[in-house]
């Protein structure tokens, strides 16, 4: 397989928590009162992503989400992942004699493609995307960064996922794909969502989400204390040439500078 360049992003919003209707009875799902009626747009956005990778051989699809609920230490992204492979990956899929499936997991009874992954530490949108590129660059050996991104979450997260986080990462916009899957009965104003509006708001002000709302609401969801620090050893975080600084005590990591960041560079062709 040729080496891969391009990184899916899908981001998780809740957790499937296994079951014989692979996901398709709610009653399944760990998920928010006021998300009642959205795990049918959830298996869509996971469907989308894999569809994506079926389309294009150098691409790895990464599910994102952290564990976010006390009932289990199960991430948002790996159970997305485990209802992909529930699903048999929708019939989207074939594996190729060279390819091998992932190592078994004990959250996970049924082994992922060999280019899915599962990024398990974002809090929110943000972190989706920037803790995803730099795991992408992991499962290549510190040695390849994604010169393309396609992001699925909802439509109307569009303007902040597409635009203003690949903004304040610096990745370039003319290189980000954005696959936008609504519920089908969601109801805008003026063609926006008002809670969305003020999301975009709060990044427009923040663009890395350090401050006291932003952080504050990822340190509320850090139910299970996951790690919070771009990188996992300071040996990666020499090899990534990213300049970072730690914030609370050392428990966290943001970037600094203006580049250029690695994956901004201009692509072989």
């Amino acid at each position: 397989m040729s080496t891969p360049n391009h990184l899916i992003v899908v981001c998780g919003h809740a957790i499937w928590a296994g079951g014989p209707s692979k996901g398709h009875d709610e009653s399944e799902w760990l998920i928010e009162s006021y998300k009642k009626g959205e795990t049918p747009t959830f298996i869509e956005h996971i469907k989308a992503g894999v569809k994506e990778l079926s389309e294009d051989e150098r691409s790895v699809l990464m599910f994102s989400g952290g564990s976010t609920k006390k009932e289990t230490p199960l991430s948002e992204g790996r159970s997305y992942a485990n209802l992909a492979a529930a699903n048999s990956n929708f019939g989207l899929l074939s594996s190729t004699s060279n390819e091998v499936e992932s190592s078994a997991h004990p959250l996970s009874p049924i082994p992922f493609h060999p280019r899915i992954l599962v990024e398990e530490r974002a809090l929110d949108s943000y972190q989706n995307i920037l803790f995803s590129i730099i795991h992408f660059w992991r499962s290549q050996d510190c040695k390849v960064w994604p010169s393309r991104l396609t992001i699925v979450s909802h439509a109307f997260k569009r303007r902040r996922l597409a635009q203003e986080h690949c903004a304040a990462i610096m990745f370039p916009l003319e290189r980000v794909v954005f696959v936008g899957i609504n519920p089908p009965r969601l109801v805008l104003v003026d063609g926006e969502l008002p809670s969305e509006v003020e999301a975009v708001r709060s990044w427009k002000e923040d663009p890395h989400g350090v401050g006291d709302e932003l952080a504050g609401k990822r340190r509320q969801r850090n139910l299970w204390g996951l790690e919070q620090k771009l990188f996992l050893t300071e040996e990666e975080r020499r090899k990534s040439g990213l300049q970072t600084v730690s914030l609370n005590n050392g428990a966290e990591e943001m970037l600094i500078g203006n580049g250029p960041r690695p994956w901004s560079i201009e692509p072989d062709t």
